[in-house]
């Protein structure tokens, strides 16, 4: 009578074998040494080969997030010193036209921005520097697709769109126009820039939300 052939072990059997027994390799060196894995390339290298490529990859992989931390670190480092003198600064300044003139040159020196323009929603104000106001119901019109209320805009505009915020014909991309929460005045901050990828939905706007927040506290304290 004939001895009935086991069947081959499954890929998932000798797995689950492997994990359970991680003593196996060292047990039996020659089984370790006969092994080889066909690389990418269509070469067999050995699996100890295969082990060192795997490790290697995930160095450069763990190194580049690392950097890519540390990068951001930095960066954000940066914006917190430029936000906090930028915020000292407004404190001080001594009515609505400094704080507007003060709040554009800072954001195109210190942050890089390609335009910045301090924005207000109204019929008339005195207190308002020439060019910063827009009709509030034109500006409903025209900026409905990207001002919702309490809702900061990053991305793309049409240029008819970006001629209206910023007064002139203009190279600009992409904006993020960040809405004033001011009781006394409505408004906003727009910033453009010429270059695609600069403001991003995905973009982390929480500097910008706060600058915002402290313009438009200060805005309220000039017009009681």
């Amino acid at each position: 009578m004939s001895e009935k052939k086991k069947p081959n072990p499954s890929a998932k059997e000798v797995a689950d074998y492997l994990i359970l027994n991680p003593n196996f390799f060292k047990e039996n060196p020659e089984v370790l040494n006969s092994i080889e894995i066909v690389h990418e390339s269509g070469a067999a290298v050995s699996l100890i080969q295969r082990q060192v490529e795997l490790l290697r990859t995930d160095y450069n992989s763990t190194t580049d997030k690392l950097m890519e931390l540390l990068e951001n670190a930095k960066n954000n480092d940066d914006i917190f010193i430029l936000t906090k003198k930028l915020v000292l600064d407004l404190i001080d300044a001594s009515d609505i036209e400094e704080i507007t003139s003060l709040l554009e040159k800072r954001f195109k020196k210190d942050f890089g921005e390609d335009k910045s323009r301090l924005i207000f929603f109204t019929e008339s104000n005195k207190n308002i520097p020439k060019g910063r106001i827009k009709n509030p119901a034109e500006s409903a019109d025209k900026l409905a697709d990207f001002m919702k209320p309490g809702e900061l805009f990053c991305g793309e505009v049409k240029p008819d769109i970006t001629k209206f915020i910023f007064n002139d014909e203009t190279f600009i991309k992409e904006v993020a126009l960040i809405p004033l929460t001011s009781n006394s005045l409505k408004g906003m901050i727009a910033l453009g820039s010429t270059q695609q990828g600069k403001y991003t939905e995905n973009k982390d706007t929480l500097f910008l939300d706060f600058v915002s927040e402290v313009v438009s506290r200060l805005i309220d304290n000039h017009n009681s």
